[in-house]
């Protein structure tokens, strides 16, 4: 199940992060994760939202809201997220892309990006799955000289806002 992400949702998931999550917001930050990152994403400018799994948050996501054209999709998650549990999240992701997309959406972005830490195959084909283009890789930008994999999709003009469905069989808007 999918709802808006809450605090308590991000401080639950970020003290449990996967280790690939971890290494990702040390190279991006230079600081170990816990409370504050939990905080940071919460109160990210934009659309996020909790991913449940046995009634317990298990992953969050969203889109930060960088300025009045572009925004970075981001995601962290616990370990043992199941399948079932992708699909949400994926549709979740498409939703918010799609939505943050559309040319009838007052907060539009025509440019979405996705920083990725360069060799997480899994981070890379989530991007790729959600439409992002690989664009190149930002050699050393990491805090302690890793590297990160820059994605990126251009919003197509004339797109409206799609009729949000919502999958009876789950629950998920999609």
């Amino acid at each position: 199940m999918i709802r808006d992400l809450t605090l308590l949702d991000a401080c639950i998931v970020c003290s449990d992060m996967r280790a690939e999550d971890v290494a990702c917001v040390r190279a991006a930050t230079g600081r170990e994760p816990g409370e504050w990152f939990a905080v940071d994403r919460w109160q990210s400018n934009g659309p996020a939202w909790t991913c449940l799994q046995d009634g317990m948050p298990w992953a969050i996501g969203g889109l930060t809201l960088v300025n009045d054209w572009a925004g970075v999709a981001w995601f962290v998650a616990r370990p043992g997220l199941r399948r079932s549990s992708w699909i949400a999240v994926v549709r979740a992701m498409h939703r918010v892309l799609r939505a943050s997309t559309a040319t009838d959406n007052p907060q539009r972005r025509r440019r979405i990006e996705a920083h990725v830490l360069h060799g997480w195959v899994g981070a890379s084909a989530l991007a790729r799955h959600m439409g992002l283009q690989f664009e190149g890789l930002r050699v050393g930008a990491g805090a302690r000289g890793e590297s990160f994999e820059m994605w990126g999709l251009v919003a197509p003009e004339g797109r409206k806002t799609p009729e949000l469905e919502r999958d009876t069989a789950t629950g998920v808007i999609a």
